[in-house]
């Protein structure tokens, strides 16, 4: 088990059971190994046999209080603090309750417990990885960062905490160094599918579309029936500029899913560009119709009427509502701005100054643009 050799430790576990249905440190190490599988209904029907055996055994007490604080126990999560309070508690039990506290959203008394299980197993790349979750909820980024790197290095084998220290990266904006973690996590575990579909979006993120193509192909391999997957490797060649394999992709996505806005926002992206703007059109309506709650589709709505003469009016309703439930989008901001820049200058600049603090440089550089061409007018 400590080699990683899971089903081949569970093998040897059931077969002590065989021989000995009363063995607790049989039933104990399978329990163990069902929960680092995360087969929690397994884990729980070994604990029952565990505490049926021996009712006051902590750990045993401790994973399945674990389980049930997990599902919403508030009891539960009494009886960790409980079993970790104990003079003799030991590594899994102070374990179980810093878990608990961080699903329950109890982040610094997550972090204290946390680094009370690192203390007593140092360098444990789980409670390592379990820390830097909790470091990162309370935005402490540097030192979730750290946490995850050192579990890293600890484990060798888990792609887990690259994964999160790549998600750390980006929202540093490191988008280089989120890469070469993914790219590290791929290698440890080349069956796991989330890794490509995180490497395919950070690579569209970074403008390297081929990077993404090819992470798509791979998703495509490993999840065949996904339609996410088909849809990413449609927006890879979108983006890669190949608008009619683009076409064709997404055309496959969108028969196999006829509800999701999101492939009518990139089919329509295709269509105008190859001047088809009526196909455009009906497409970025059923997906205003389809989510009218989401900004993407009523801003490209919206620039498409604009390029039209007296485009504006029509633009201008769509944005409306388009507002009314996003305040505060840059986006929606700056191209209501713009329909309005003609008829109602000074609404028009209050508009453009909130999309001034969008972190978009390419949104910003446009509303300070109109900011600065409505000056006069808005007065």
């Amino acid at each position: 088990m400590k080699q990683g050799l899971l089903k081949e430790a569970a093998r040897e576990f059931e077969s002590a059971l065989q021989q000995d249905p009363k063995d607790a440190g049989a039933l104990l190490g399978l329990a163990r190994l069902r929960l680092a599988q995360q087969d929690d209904e397994a884990a729980r029907g070994v604990l029952r046999r565990l505490i049926d055996l021996h009712p006051t055994h902590p750990e045993a007490l401790s994973h399945m209080a674990r389980l049930e604080a997990q599902d919403g126990n508030a009891r539960a999560l009494e009886l960790l603090a409980s079993l970790a309070s104990q003079p003799k508690a030991g590594f899994f039990e102070v374990l179980n309750h810093g878990r608990a506290l961080l699903t329950a959203g109890q982040h610094e008394a997550a972090t204290a417990e946390l680094e009370r299980a690192l203390h007593l197993q140092p360098g444990n790349p789980q409670v390592l990885t379990y820390l830097g979750m909790t470091l990162q909820a309370q935005k402490r980024l540097d030192q979730a960062l750290k946490r995850y790197q050192e579990a890293a290095k600890a484990t060798r084998t888990e792609h887990l905490p690259l994964l999160m220290a790549s998600r750390v990266q980006v929202l540093q904006g490191q988008i280089g160094a989120a890469l070469v973690s993914l790219q590290q996590a791929i290698l440890r575990s080349p069956e796991e599918p989330i890794l490509y579909r995180e490497f395919a979006l950070l690579s569209l993120a970074a403008g390297a579309p081929d990077a993404a193509m090819r992470a798509a192909i791979e998703l495509r391999l490993k999840l065949p029936k996904s339609v996410d997957a088909v849809y990413l490797h449609g927006l890879a060649m979108l983006v890669a500029g190949k608008n009619e394999d683009a076409e064709r992709i997404l055309r496959e996505a969108l028969e196999r899913l006829p509800g999701s806005a999101d492939v009518r926002l990139a089919l329509a992206k295709v269509r105008r560009r190859q001047g088809d703007d009526a196909e455009a059109q009906r497409l970025l309506e059923e997906a205003v119709k389809l989510a009218p709650d989401e900004p993407g589709p009523a801003n490209d709505l919206a620039v498409l009427l604009m390029s039209r003469p007296g485009g504006a009016a029509a633009a201008r309703a769509v944005l409306e509502r388009a507002l009314a439930v996003h305040p505060e989008d840059p986006g929606v901001n700056l191209n209501l701005a713009l329909a309005l820049a003609d008829t109602e200058a000074k609404r028009a600049r209050t508009h453009a100054e909130r999309a001034q603090a969008s972190t978009d440089p390419k949104i910003r550089e446009q509303a300070d643009r109109l900011v600065a061409a409505l000056g006069s007018k808005a007065k």
